[in-house]
């Protein structure tokens, strides 16, 4: 368990993460966008409704963004994973707020889904990590 990972391990467990989290947040998105919950009245870009490809984007950089900065917590310190799930747990906490701030007059169902679409792609990344760990 105290073994580090190297960047091909990390980069893996990222491309990983990042399908599971493509695939989740899409089944969510259209789950959602046809029970009505997600509607292209409300502009979450300046003047478009939500679309699919935001939400694939959304899923996949951050996911990489976030395997990036795991490697370097685990390259420089002796407890990397310690350190980017604390981390990683308070930047999801505080982006939970972002729905509700970004988007004037956002519908609390709407801003719940984005919210699980956060939660989904940063416990996706921890996974996999944690997965490599073992």
């Amino acid at each position: 368990m105290n073994s580090k990972l190297n960047f091909k391990q990390i980069i893996t467990a990222g491309a990983i993460a990042a399908v599971v989290s493509v695939v989740i947040n899409i089944i969510l998105y259209f789950v959602f966008h046809s029970v009505g919950v997600i509607s292209d009245t409300v502009f979450v870009q300046p003047n478009e409704p939500l679309t699919v490809v935001p939400v694939i984007i959304s899923s996949i950089l951050p996911t990489f963004i976030g395997a990036c900065v795991f490697f370097l917590f685990e390259k420089y310190t002796n407890n990397g994973l310690k350190i980017f799930s604390i981390l990683a747990n308070v930047l999801v906490f505080l982006s939970l707020s972002s729905p509700f701030m970004a988007v004037q007059g956002m519908p609390v169902a709407y801003g719940i889904v984005l919210d699980v679409m956060h939660l989904v792609v940063a416990f996706s990344l921890l996974y996999f990590i944690k997965k490599a760990k073992n």
